[in-house]
């Protein structure tokens, strides 16, 4: 699912033009010369001179249009350059946009104003059919105003260019936020569509004067938004948080009297000299009395697709962080080490030893290919695996007397269940990061339990290098993939502090279990 904000607004755009470009040339070309010197009270025009009329007419009120077209997309085309993350970005490649920007705004500034003195004396600055974007009017001389509508011009590509790169930000964050982002990416979607149809139909009207009163405009900007926003936050945010529960519980309608009054006060300043608190709660009682039931009954037409969607993209964002988790643990590194260690230990003690290690390894895999499948499991079961991690990670150090690594689990009251390899990755960060075979070094794990809680702590001791270590410089799961996993499945019921103090790294982890 990819987002289609800029193709939603840059169809808007496209369209909006054609319909510019449509209404001149039905407005022209509806009307004989005669007939258009009569009512507009141009100067005469005989059918002789028809093609004249119509090239210093039609022709520059079309271009002026698809200037603003091709600004608009070279724009953008700026823009994506200067934001792509893809390659390396030089001082030329923003000097040389900065440069072509300054060019765009002096043509479609001065540039529209030489055109409107081309139609002259056609042009009339009373009359919507000659009226030109970014222009104050036609200029006898327009080369001794060389500046004439540059202001105006850079105003609003200036604003155009904020907008265009909040908007960029925004769907950058969206696309690599991987918690809900196909459900974040299909809201916006909705929203910009919306978007869409909104202006696309008061352009529409305004063009062709559909709605000569200007009431209709008030009204239109001051009920059609709020009605949206109030017909999506429903559909894709309140009900799908209501779940099983009464209308009538305060956690839900109180969110929805409030945000419904928000969005109806916000558009009501539309209205201007019509504004009454009146109006405003009868909106308000509109929207809440006949937008939420029919929002409704969309929601319940959609609800499995939304709910689906919202609980496949949890378990992929899970499934996810479960496979990295995974790939993770069977590190070669790890495993060669683990193996050397034991063919050391075989040749030099002989098997008992070996043995066991051996046993702890195969149940370090049994529990990544069996239990990690699961989306929770008990207490004893990953304290067994962590226990059989911290075991053969001493067989690999044992030789090291100036690594001190102690553990202090304890299992009493930890009869509780956690999601699979929770624990594992601060310890797997502790002996990659904290044990250097040349520095004192040193790792402290502590973990125990009570009805409700889970408490873990691992302090390692920090080094400025760690060359020697051969777990060093390997991909692991990161502590942003655990605050990811964390908040997806314990949302709430979880402290995370992590972070130096002194010469030693800290994670303490606090979880609230069932």
């Amino acid at each position: 699912m990819k987002i289609r904000w800029r193709q939603h607004e840059a169809t808007l755009v496209g369209i909006i033009a054609v319909i510019f470009i449509a209404r001149y040339v039905w407005e022209i070309f509806r009307l004989s010369p005669q007939q258009f010197n009569a009512h507009y009270a141009a100067p005469f025009i005989s059918k002789h001179q028809s093609f004249n009329y119509y090239t210093r007419v039609l022709f520059p009120q079309v271009a002026s249009i698809l200037i603003l077209l091709l600004a608009y997309f070279r724009i953008n085309k700026l823009i994506a350059l200067c934001l792509s993350p893809a390659g390396k970005k030089s001082v030329f490649i923003f000097l040389g946009a900065i440069l072509q920007a300054i060019v765009i705004v002096y043509i479609i500034g001065p540039g529209i104003n030489f055109l409107s003195f081309y139609t002259d004396p056609y042009y009339r600055t009373d009359n919507t059919l000659f009226t030109y974007p970014l222009t104050f009017g036609s200029h006898p001389q327009p080369f001794k105003n060389t500046f004439g509508g540059l202001d105006a011009a850079v105003f609003f590509t200036g604003a155009y260019i904020i907008y265009a790169v909040l908007r960029e930000i925004v769907i950058g964050y969206i696309e690599k936020h991987a918690v809900r982002r196909d459900y974040h990416i299909m809201i916006s979607n909705k929203a910009t569509f919306s978007a869409f149809l909104f202006f696309l139909t008061s352009v529409f009207y305004a063009v062709f004067n559909l709605a000569p009163n200007g009431a209709f405009y008030a009204y239109y900007f001051a009920l059609t938004p709020p009605l949206a926003l109030v017909f999506y936050t429903n559909v894709y945010v309140l009900f799908p948080r209501k779940g099983n529960s009464s209308f009538a519980n305060w956690v839900f309608l109180g969110p929805l009297l409030f945000r419904s009054f928000v969005y109806t006060l916000l558009f009501s300043i539309f209205l201007g000299g019509n504004w009454s608190f009146s109006f405003l709660f009868t909106c308000w009682a509109a929207q809440v009395l006949v937008i939420t039931p029919i929002s409704w009954l969309y929601f319940q037409h959609r609800k499995d697709k939304i709910l689906q969607l919202t609980g496949m993209e949890q378990a992929l964002t899970k499934s996810t962080a479960d496979l990295q988790f995974l790939r993770s643990q069977i590190n070669p590194h790890f495993l060669f080490n683990a193996l050397n260690t034991l063919y050391g230990t075989a040749l030099i003690e002989g098997s008992t030893r070996t043995a066991e290690g051996i046993q702890k390894l195969g149940d370090m895999m049994r529990f990544m290919l069996h239990e990690n499948t699961m989306d929770y499991i008990g207490m004893e079961k990953e304290i067994e695996y962590l226990k059989n991690y911290v075991s053969l990670q001493k067989l690999r150090t044992q030789t090291s007397p100036d690594i001190v690594i102690a553990d202090d689990i304890t299992e009493k009251e930890c009869n509780n269940r956690i999601a699979p390899m929770l624990l594992i990755p601060f310890v797997e960060n502790a002996f990659k990061h904290g044990v250097s075979l040349t520095q004192k070094s040193w790792i402290k794990i502590k973990l125990d339990c009570d009805d409700q809680n889970i408490n873990f702590e691992v302090r390692n001791s920090i080094h400025l290098s760690a060359g020697n270590n051969p777990e060093h410089g390997q991909s692991g799961i990161g502590l942003n993939n655990v605050k990811e996993r964390l908040s997806l499945l314990y949302p709430g019921r979880h402290q995370l502090v992590y972070g130096a103090q002194g010469n030693e790294f800290v994670a303490s982890l606090t979880v609230k279990v069932d």
